[in-house]
């Protein structure tokens, strides 16, 4: 009888074991999930997707040239973000330009764009390389006397440009319209022996080799010099876009 209660006593005991073990198990099953839950809906943090940026022209500016400048940036960034399908949405207010950006585009490279017109000229040099970095003027035709250079070719001329690596050198590939393919042609033909040199908003940035003539109006300059892959993709930007009608500043952002 004594050995038959001890027996009952560890069987009790045992199912109140199994029965503490489970329901535990239950608990800290609960628990997990309740953690997992609460995590999942805390809120996350927020995410930037836009900025608007407000730039304002430095110079008394028309509706037009602003509206304009909204275009030669949107040209600016599709050539510097290639890989991106980026886009900027732009309208004029209150004699400013605004400019929303998605997240892809920084907006103090965008400021810094905006600052500058980034007029690009192609222009008879002479028989002497022009010293980078100075400042000279242009025209339509020579005048050396007053040290003007004749403009060979400008944006106006320019159908496509690539930045790319020839001989180990920085170089820009481009296509001609054919109005700038004939002006080219001519120059190259009746200057021979003269150099070409880039001008950006009249300031000398390298003094570039070009063959000629060229073939389906497409052409390689090479950069001389210690140019970079990256001066040749900026050059290759503004080839492209045309310079800004008027230089913007920023004068305020939010974002979104």
């Amino acid at each position: 009888m004594v050995q038959q209660r001890r027996r009952e006593a560890r069987g009790t005991a045992g199912e109140w074991g199994k029965l503490s073990s489970h329901g535990g198990l239950v608990m800290v099953l609960s628990l997990l999930l309740l953690y997992v839950a609460s995590a999942g809906s805390a809120p996350s943090a927020a995410v930037v997707t836009s900025t608007r940026l407000i730039l304002e022209p430095t110079e008394p500016a028309s509706w037009q040239q602003l509206l304009h400048s909204g275009s030669v940036l949107q040209s600016r960034v599709r050539t510097q973000f290639p890989n991106n399908d980026v886009s900027l949405r732009w309208v004029v207010q209150d004699g400013r330009l605004v400019v929303t950006l998605p997240a892809d585009v920084p907006p103090d490279w965008l400021g810094r764009e905006a600052g500058e017109r980034g007029e690009f000229e192609l222009v008879d040099g002479g028989t002497q390389f022009l010293p980078l970095g100075r400042r000279v003027q242009s025209g339509p035709r020579p005048q050396p006397e007053m040290g003007i250079y004749e403009v060979v070719l400008s944006s106006n001329h320019i159908v496509s440009a690539t930045a790319t690596m020839q001989n180990g050198q920085p170089a820009v590939e481009f296509i001609l319209t054919p109005e700038g393919d004939a002006r080219l042609a001519a120059h190259t033909d009746r200057q021979r022996g003269y150099y070409l040199c880039i001008l950006v908003d009249e300031e000398v940035v390298n003094c570039p080799i070009l063959r000629t003539p060229l073939a389906d109006r497409r052409g390689v300059m090479e950069l001389t010099g210690t140019a970079s892959l990256a001066q040749a993709r900026r050059l290759a930007m503004l080839m492209l876009s045309g310079p800004l009608p008027v230089s913007l500043h920023a004068v305020g952002a939010t974002t979104n």
